[in-house]
């Protein structure tokens, strides 16, 4: 093995004992925040360079510890601070027309092909990393899936997002669309 292999390999075991102390599920519908968010922002270091290594280093399984295929990770942007993302670095918005409280989602047909819900299959969990699991849950969709949702706001992927955290892709879109922070508010702007 090179010396590279090895470092990219015990980068690979750090980055899995990290995430598995890291907590990990969703819970339905919870109806008021429980505890403090847990930040922990990955400052300095951004979900490219994270996407990079896998695709170095072969399959690094170990980095998704959750069993849904959704992941809600708490990182640094640059432009809105830090904001809850996907593992390919697309940023999770909310949007001013849905409710918390209780949780309501309201984007549908046109909406939801510009702006695609963030869906959890039945009995899976999401990755998380610096999102903290009393504030993720669920909200029931008039087609009958499961979306998830950061302190009762649905989650929703922006179709224009290139994943690149370096832009403000969708953030302000019609006064109602704003990416989400970590403890489920409106990111900085």
């Amino acid at each position: 093995m090179g010396r590279t292999h090895l470092i990219l390999v015990g980068l690979a075991a750090a980055g899995t004992l990290a995430l598995s102390a890291c907590g990990s599920g969703a819970q339905d519908e919870p109806t008021a925040p429980q505890a403090q968010s847990q930040q922990m922002p990955m400052q300095g270091h951004d979900v490219s360079s994270m996407q990079g290594m896998q695709g170095m280093s072969g399959d690094m399984a170990g980095m998704h510890h959750g069993d849904g295929g959704v992941e809600l990770w708490a990182v640094q942007s640059g432009p809105l601070g830090t904001v809850v993302t996907d593992a390919a670095g697309h940023v999770m918005h909310r949007f001013d027309g849905d409710s918390a409280s209780p949780s309501a989602t309201t984007c549908t047909e046109d909406c939801a092909a510009e702006w695609p819900p963030v869906l959890l299959p039945d009995g899976q969990q999401p990755e998380l990393m610096g999102v903290d699991s009393t504030k993720v849950g669920t909200v029931t969709r008039e087609d009958g899936s499961k979306q998830v949702t950061l302190a009762g706001w649905p989650l929703y992927r922006y179709a224009g997002d290139d994943g690149s955290l370096t832009t403000t892709a969708g953030q302000g879109t019609g006064g109602t669309w704003f990416a989400v922070a970590p403890d489920g508010s409106k990111a900085a702007t």
